[in-house]
């Protein structure tokens, strides 16, 4: 298992969103994941997996400041997703699909040079940590479906019509 770089005072907590109730974990180096979980008991199983060995503190004061801040003001915080670096280039390409648009999984894999590593691209996607701010959900599948989302299709096509808005 590949080493986690530590996270600086890791902090984490629950607030509401556009989208239903939403699960940021941050620390000094960013927000390092953004989850829609169906519990609060598996959001804390994510982050566990996620982060093993990483004692996250509650804040959910912090998180409801953070989630105004993206979700009504449009502010843009500092993101550390933690990846591989295949994963990293996936997610920075994510960040280059312009809100209220959509591209594809064969197109992503072609934005970083690996046209033939398409199923690789659906896998980083999926590996995404920080869901919308990395927007994993503007992606879609080559006959126009919507294809998956690890939140479920119903919050990716709330995402995809509060965008177009």
């Amino acid at each position: 298992m590949r080493q986690l770089p530590p996270l600086s005072e890791p902090s984490f907590g629950f607030s509401n969103s556009p989208f239903g109730e939403c699960c940021i974990a941050y620390s000094n180096d960013g927000i390092c994941a953004l989850t829609f979980p169906e519990t609060r008991e598996s959001a804390m199983y994510d982050l566990e997996n996620r982060f093993p060995e990483t004692n996250f503190r509650q804040n959910d004061e912090k998180v409801e400041r953070l989630a105004r801040q993206i979700f009504e003001k449009g502010d843009r915080p500092v993101l550390n997703p933690i990846g591989t670096d295949f994963q990293q280039s996936i997610w920075r390409a994510l960040q280059r699909i312009p809100a209220g648009k959509t591209t594809t999984y064969a197109q992503i894999a072609e934005a970083i040079g690996r046209p033939k590593a398409v199923r690789a691209v659906g896998t980083a996607i999926g590996a995404n940590p920080i869901a919308f701010l990395i927007p994993c959900h503007r992606v879609i599948r080559s006959d126009g479906g919507l294809g998956g989302f690890r939140w479920g299709l119903e919050c990716k096509k709330k995402m995809l019509e509060w965008e177009k808005k």
